[in-house]
């Protein structure tokens, strides 16, 4: 999404088919939760909480990839703190 905030590529090992599953490994890692799933047949998109802040979570499919995408500026040092978490691991 371009809201001129950060996003996280979470991987880019995801599929159509794969992201509902990966995704919601990826919020149950970090204690994130659904608040809708936009399922269509042309975009699959999750509005979600982490860390009492909203983003989308999404999946893109040139290049394909599962990625976290800041709604505003506030959601930037969770973004952060993903990021350095993910590398760590």
């Amino acid at each position: 999404m371009s809201s001129g905030n950060l996003s996280l590529q979470v991987t880019e090992s995801v599929s159509w088919e794969s992201f509902p599953d990966q995704a919601q490994r990826f919020l149950d890692r970090f204690d994130g939760r659904v608040v809708e799933r936009i399922d269509t047949p042309v975009e699959r998109m999750w509005i979600v909480i982490i860390r009492e802040r909203r983003f989308w979570l999404t999946f893109d499919d040139y290049p394909p990839g599962l990625s976290l995408d800041s709604t505003d500026s506030l959601c930037n040092p969770v973004i952060q703190e993903l990021h350095r978490s993910l590398s760590a691991s």
